[in-house]
């Protein structure tokens, strides 16, 4: 009765160091990246940040901080006031622009309401993007505010990144690299790339 016992509290306890560990589960704890609050205030004056801006395709394996994360996707699309207005521009106020973050543990679309990064896409993809620690994919539909929406974002990521010291470059070299992998919204489609990191 002992052993009978004994076999059955086993076979428990290996189910649930299991399920504990499984894949599934680790994965889920990954889904979600909730990111620090942005800071408002402080940088480099903007004359300075205009004068300082330059594009930099040499990058240092370093990762970036989760700081300098959301400062950059808050630069490039956050929030800024109370009647949700963002940190640039969009036609009619229809934000029709979506931003995703290719880190190494996956490709992220950036949620600015929540100031979160949700999982679209498992994996590493960085070495499409020249190894970068970051890269910014813009989406937006292909219609003549499109362009704009994603101009605007990449101009003022590319202003922190001068602020801030980091290295960016702006391409459109690599905007189908995950075609038909990455799901994008309807009539949406992957116009600019730009690559951030730690100087090289």
């Amino acid at each position: 009765m002992l052993t009978f016992i004994f076999r059955v509290l086993l076979v428990l306890a290996i189910v649930l160091a299991w399920s504990s560990g499984s894949p599934q589960n680790s994965m889920a704890q990954d889904t979600t990246i909730q990111l620090p609050a942005p800071e408002k205030t402080g940088g480099m004056p903007l004359n300075e940040a205009l004068a300082s801006r330059a594009s930099n395709r040499s990058f240092s394996p370093q990762a970036l901080d989760d700081k300098d994360l959301s400062q950059i996707l808050w630069s490039a699309f956050g929030v800024t006031r109370d009647d949700g207005k963002r940190t640039i521009p969009t036609a009619r106020d229809r934000k029709e622009l979506a931003v995703y973050a290719v880190l190494t543990t996956g490709v992220y679309l950036y949620n600015a309401e929540n100031n979160t990064l949700t999982l679209a896409l498992e994996g590493d993809f960085t070495k499409k993007y020249a190894n970068s620690p970051l890269t910014l994919l813009y989406a937006a539909p292909d219609n003549k505010f499109g362009a704009l929406h994603a101009g605007s974002a990449y101009q003022s990521v590319g202003l922190y990144c001068a602020s801030a010291n980091l290295a960016n470059v702006v391409k459109t070299t690599g905007a189908d690299e995950l075609k038909g992998q990455l799901k994008l919204p309807d009539d949406y489609q992957v116009l600019v790339v730009q690559s951030i990191g730690h100087k090289g």
